[in-house]
């Protein structure tokens, strides 16, 4: 029986990775480990059927996406963490499992996520797409996705009417742009909406084939839709709990609002000594 885990953004492998996945007490991380060290212990090889080119095919374009296309939707979150949050729907509350209102969450998000100095931001350069002007990363991540658009050409799957890891690997990645909320303007996006229907087509029919509870994991966020529910236990709170939550609930909320605050004055801060040393060069 195969359980997901909330990681609540903190969970990761011994690699520092997600996903990963823990099999008969072994933990295995990295998407490509996974799928070959699952492939040999099910017997289940998705890429049997495939000639030694049409591996070769795959390889590359795992390749390419992975290392290339993934790394530019990175870029697009770091660049655009409002976006990102609006896109989609992100509940930090419920991702993060805290108690603190969202209003505060998002702000700290946004305030973060996308400064240089922030941990994704440097990853992103490090990796060689962040050093680029973000019309010259669009244009990259269009000739992606035309690229796979035209291997995919007319077929149901990338080399026919069943689909192989390649399948699986550019379903991972292209649905996270497709599902992107259409409130949000994202030109990558777009043009695979515009320029590759049978993209589109392709994510569609992974997600049908696969995923059948698609609708009911988005709404209820239920990482185990596929699991029978227990029946919700029933427990009377003590007197004056409700108020105890709550005024604790204030308390979180006033700390980060200070600390927030803290944070811009000490940049205003820092931005008018910067102002006062270039006037008095």
């Amino acid at each position: 029986m195969s359980i997901n885990v909330d990681h609540k953004l903190k969970l990761r492998s011994k690699k520092g990775q997600l996903p990963f996945v823990e099999l008969n007490g072994e933990e295995i991380a990295d998407s490509a480990i996974i799928i070959k060290e699952l492939s040999a212990k099910f017997d289940k090889d998705l890429d049997a059927s495939l000639s030694l080119e049409q591996r070769n095919i795959s390889h590359a374009m795992i390749s390419m996406i992975e290392n290339h296309l993934v790394w530019i939707l990175f870029w697009w979150r770091t660049k655009y963490p409002d976006q990102f949050l609006k896109g989609y729907k992100v509940d930090l509350q419920h991702a993060l499992g805290l108690r603190i209102p969202n209003r505060f969450l998002n702000f700290l998000f946004r305030f973060t996520f996308g400064r240089k100095w922030f941990q994704g931001t440097k990853k992103v350069k490090a990796q060689g797409i962040g050093v680029h002007k973000p019309e010259e990363i669009e244009e990259f991540g269009r000739r992606d996705i035309k690229v796979l658009s035209d291997i995919l050409a007319d077929k149901p799957f990338f080399f026919g009417d069943e689909p192989t890891t390649l399948d699986v690997v550019s379903f991972a990645v292209l649905s996270q742009l497709h599902f992107i909320s259409k409130e949000v303007s994202v030109p990558l996006r777009d043009f695979m909406t515009e320029s590759c229907p049978n993209i589109i087509g392709h994510v569609s029919r992974i997600k049908e084939r696969c995923f059948p509870d698609w609708e009911e994991i988005c709404s209820k966020l239920d990482l185990n839709a596929h699991l029978p529910k227990p029946e919700p236990e029933v427990k009377e709170g003590k007197e004056g709990e409700t108020e105890k939550t709550a005024e604790q609930e204030n308390n979180e909320s006033d700390k980060i609002e200070k600390e927030l605050e803290k944070d811009k004055a000490d940049e205003k801060e820092k931005t008018e000594e910067n102002k006062e040393k270039e006037e008095a060069k």
